[in-house]
């Protein structure tokens, strides 16, 4: 694993919820359980592999539609 720097977020309640839930699933199925720092590092290392365009992007809700469209468009053309 990289070396890593601790940094804070502030999260909701359902986020840590869904965060937890993947960890949780993921050991039930006869994975291992990850840490939420490991499923947002990896979460992130996917997103930084897309082309997000976030011009001019105003609000949390913009820039989810952004992510939501860059996961599209990689899904659907492969780049």
């Amino acid at each position: 694993m990289k070396k890593t720097l601790w940094t804070g977020a502030t999260l909701t309640k359902q986020q840590l919820c869904f965060l937890d839930g993947i960890s949780k699933e993921a050991k039930f199925s006869g994975g291992k359980k990850f840490s939420r720092a490991a499923i947002v590092r990896t979460a992130l290392a996917v997103a930084r592999k897309l082309n997000i365009d976030v011009s001019n992007v105003r609000t949390e809700d913009e820039l989810e539609r952004r992510f939501l469209q860059a996961f599209a468009h990689h899904a659907k053309t492969g780049k």
